[in-house]
């Protein structure tokens, strides 16, 4: 499975201070699928370096190291042009655009789409520690691992 990881208001929840569990998070996320884990973010751009030159100062130093494992994506206007819908995935992110919104839909995905809503709740990845979601597989109407 592919995972794609949006920055702010997801592993941020400001410039200064990763989002609660942040740490703990990426540590399960990189631990158990340290191959497929890519960045998802405008801070990217195609060099995975960017975003721990960014972020990583504000990450533990065993996570700042697990940061050098996420892969690079690049895409342009919609952040759905960088995701394999050939493959099974979660999108963590905390906004969804409407073309975005008509892409999971068409791939029948939107469930896919893992919104984090800090503001809401700022301690809401401690939610994906106990309970990790499981992808619709694109094409499907089935949930698959």
């Amino acid at each position: 499975m592919n995972i794609y990881l949006d920055i702010d208001g997801v592993l941020l929840a400001n410039e200064l201070n990763p989002a609660l569990h942040a740490n703990d998070f990426l540590r399960k996320v990189l631990t158990e699928y340290p191959d497929t884990t890519y960045w998802l973010t405008t801070h990217c751009h195609g060099d995975p370096s960017i975003p721990i030159q960014h972020i990583g100062h504000l990450f533990e130093k065993d996570v700042q190291d697990l940061m050098k494992l996420i892969k690079p994506t690049t895409w342009d206007l919609a952040k759905t042009r960088a995701i394999d819908f050939s493959q099974p995935f979660l999108w963590f992110d905390d906004d969804l655009y409407f073309e975005e919104k008509q892409t999971l839909l068409k791939h029948g995905v939107l469930d896919n789409w893992i919104e984090v809503n800090l503001l809401k709740d700022e301690a809401h990845l401690q939610n994906f520690l106990v309970s990790f979601p499981i992808p619709l597989h694109p094409g499907t109407q089935d949930y698959e691992k």
